[in-house]
């Protein structure tokens, strides 16, 4: 991904210490949750703005816009939007079966219905793009990818997940038509957003929230309330 940056840009990627191996469902999403939240809530302060690396329409985005001005974006939202810019109608192309419903729930939720072709799943877990040869992978993305082409009739493709990285450029060669990575997309608007001195709005949605109690809570989710009410 650094090869994509600007200058001066340092892209730093964390894992929680606490979650899923990997999330192919929403149990999965929101059990990423809390470890997610709580490593970002303690390193708040070291980063200008943050990147939630699940191809998903994942909670922790919008929670992590209600506790921080600093841009958030989530790589499947980073990628359609970019795709919207390239072409009439995208497609996505993602791992397991499961994705495709969720998807196509943040596809409508992102408001972009009627420009997604199609969600096609190549029927890999996550993890397994892992074990499986490069070969192997490469050839299950590419020919999910020219099904969304020549039968969806897609004008771009989007990688639906960030196991996907890397893919893009050589995939773009093979289908002449834009791929989009989630990741890299969702770097280049952020650093946009940066250099335009764009911070996420307070004024209702991402208001910041008010104090609670937390009984059984680990002390650090207190941090980001506004004030104790």
């Amino acid at each position: 991904m650094n090869q994509f940056a600007l200058p001066g840009t340092v892209a730093v990627a964390k894992n929680p210490t606490a979650g899923p191996r990997s999330i192919e469902s929403i149990y999965d999403e929101l059990l990423s949750s809390q470890g997610t939240l709580e490593l970002v809530i303690n390193e708040m302060d070291q980063y200008d703005a943050f990147v939630i690396a699940c191809y998903s329409d994942h909670p922790t985005v919008y929670a992590l816009r209600e506790i921080t001005d600093k841009p958030v974006l989530g790589i499947a939202e980073a990628s359609m939007y970019t795709a919207c810019m390239l072409g009439h109608r995208f497609s996505v192309v993602t791992t397991n079966m499961e994705w495709e419903p969720l998807l196509w729930d943040a596809v409508h939720h992102y408001g972009l219905g009627e420009r997604c072709a199609s969600i096609r799943t190549t029927g890999m877990p996550v993890l397994a793009l892992e074990k499986a040869s490069p070969e192997e992978t490469y050839q299950m993305i590419l020919n999910g990818a020219r099904q969304a082409v020549e039968v969806d009739g897609a004008e771009v493709i989007c990688l639906g997940c960030a196991g996907m990285t890397g893919l893009d450029k050589s995939l773009e060669k093979e289908l002449n038509i834009p791929v989009v990575d989630g990741v890299v997309s969702a770097l280049k608007i952020l650093e946009g957003m940066l250099g335009y001195g764009l911070t996420t709005s307070k004024h209702k949605a991402y208001r910041r929230p008010g104090y609670k109690e937390l009984p059984g809570l680990p002390e650090v989710f207190y941090k980001p309330y506004r004030s104790e009410e």
